[in-house]
């Protein structure tokens, strides 16, 4: 396969840095960015190629720099493994040597049919499952295939940027997205009816003060524990409260909020305690009109 056929195709390899030439956004570019990203988060779209490289790679950032600029765990996510699922459907399709050359991008060790330990665990997970001899991961072309969609997918997620320098323009666009992204990316049940819901723990996930964060983290991790959702959906949901928090003289990070996760789903037995959130201040009014006080 010719370099221009396989940027067009793949327009993340390091070969597109070269037809990456022209940085003016006009508001149609906009406009077309914002149904692709939108066709993305719905489902992973169809086969679809730019006329050229260049249009091609120019597409893949700018929907890559909308998606990041909605500063949504849910959406980036999704779009994210819709993309990379959309991508390794092709891949799979392809001969061995386009297979060997687009999984190098991630796995620069592979080499017949195998790849280094750490180039694997870099990339993917379940290391458990495969067939591992002498430092080396063995893999057939499926589950070649399977770990470069989930290192595509953890690419595409991790923008390596600062939302400060990102266009008004593009700000803007993902602010008119936003509405939908979110419809089509947040959990359908939005844990109506559960602790999740109460108007104390909504109020807790719109972020809280500095001295307060530790405790609404495990309050929000509780709540979600009790009510059966997933860890992995729980963790999404604490990077999205430490997002929010003030960050104070001290940033609380995800990976504070994640360890509150992983404590609580470690211990499933622990309560939601009231009388410990009101100690903490991290209620108001919401209690005196709450059902679950009612109860008591």
């Amino acid at each position: 396969m010719q370099e221009q056929e396989l940027v067009t195709r793949y327009p993340f390899v390091s070969e597109s840095k070269r037809y990456l030439s022209d940085s003016t956004v006009s508001e149609n570019d906009l406009d077309d960015a914002k149904i692709r990203v939108f066709v993305a988060l719905k489902a992973p779209p169809a086969t679809r190629f730019a006329p050229t490289p260049g249009v091609a790679v120019r597409n893949y950032a700018l929907d890559r720099l909308l998606v990041f600029a909605l500063d949504d765990v849910f959406a980036s996510r999704r779009y994210a493994n819709n993309e990379a699922a959309h991508y390794s459907r092709l891949l799979a399709q392809e001969d061995e040597a386009v297979i060997v050359r687009v999984c190098r991008e991630f796995l620069p060790s592979l080499d017949k049919g195998s790849v280094s330990v750490l180039d694997y665990v870099k990339n993917a997970s379940r290391l458990a499952e495969q067939n591992v001899e002498g430092g080396r991961v063995f893999l057939d072309k499926g589950t070649l295939v399977s770990v470069f969609r989930e290192a595509l997918a953890r690419r595409i997620a991790a923008f390596p940027a600062s939302r400060k320098g990102i266009p008004k323009a593009v700000v803007d666009a993902a602010a008119d997205l936003k509405p939908e992204a979110e419809e089509v990316s947040r959990p359908a049940s939005q844990f109506k009816g559960s602790l999740y819901s109460l108007p104390c723990i909504r109020r807790i996930r719109k972020g809280v003060l500095e001295g307060k964060r530790y405790y609404g983290a495990m309050a929000l991790a509780i709540a979600l524990c009790r009510d059966g959702v997933p860890r992995e959906q729980a963790v999404a949901e604490l990077e999205d409260y430490a997002r929010l928090c003030a960050h104070g003289n001290n940033e609380f990070t995800a990976k504070e909020a994640k360890n509150a996760v992983d404590w609580v789903y470690r211990h499933p037995s622990i309560g939601l305690s009231c009388q410990a959130m009101r100690d903490q201040g991290l209620t108001g009014d919401e209690c005196d009109g709450c059902a679950r006080r009612r109860k008591r």
